[in-house]
C-alpha cells in the first residue's frame, strides 16, 4: 500500500504543460494502473491517500478531504470494474472502469472547486483540464495496465 500511495504522490507531481498555461498530471494514470493491477482496495487507499498527501505537500489543504474521498472512490471503482483476479483484464474492461472513475472524479471535483473557490463559474472553467488529465490517464492505463497486470501476476 505504501508504494501505491507514493506512486500516486509522485505521479501527480509529473506536470505536463498545455496551451494557455494549463497543466495536466500523471496522477490519474497511476491511480488507474494501481486499481487495474492490484484491485479496488489498493486502488482506493493508494489513490485517496496519495492524492490527499500531494494536496498537502503543495499547499492545497482545502482540497485534502475532497481528494481523499474523490480519488479514493475513483481507485475503488477502477479496481472493482477493471481488475480481474487470476487473468489479464481486457482493454474493454479497462476502458469502462477508467471512464466510470473519470466521470466520478469530474463530478466530485466540480463540487470541490465550488466549495473551495466559492464560484460555480470557476468550477466549470476547470472541467477541460480535468478531462485532459483523465484522458491522459485512460490512454496510459490502456497502454500499461493489462500488460503490467500480466507481468506482476505471472504464474510461476
Amino acid at each position: 500500500m505504501g508504494v501505491a500511495i507514493a506512486l500516486c504522490v509522485v505521479a501527480t507531481m509529473v506536470l505536463i504543460p498545455m496551451p494557455g498555461g494549463a497543466m495536466v498530471h500523471m496522477g490519474s494514470a497511476a491511480l488507474y494502473i494501481i486499481g487495474i493491477v492490484f484491485g479496488r482496495w489498493v486502488g482506493a487507499v493508494g489513490g485517496g491517500i496519495g492524492s490527499m498527501i500531494f494536496d498537502a505537500i503543495v499547499g492545497l489543504t482545502g482540497y485534502t478531504p475532497f481528494s481523499l474521498v474523490i480519488k479514493g472512490v475513483a481507485g475503488y471503482l477502477v479496481g472493482y470494474f477493471g481488475h480481474t483476479p487470476n487473468r489479464r483484464p481486457s482493454y474493454g474492461r479497462v476502458l469502462i472502469a477508467t471512464l466510470i472513475a473519470s466521470l466520478w472524479t469530474l463530478a466530485g471535483y466540480v463540487v470541490a472547486w465550488w466549495a473551495v473557490i466559492g464560484s460555480w463559474q470557476a468550477a466549470i472553467a476547470n472541467i477541460p483540464f480535468s478531462l485532459m488529465t483523465s484522458a491522459l490517464g485512460i490512454v496510459v492505463a490502456l497502454a500499461v495496465g493489462p500488460k503490467l497486470y500480466e507481468l506482476i501476476h505471472k504464474k510461476k
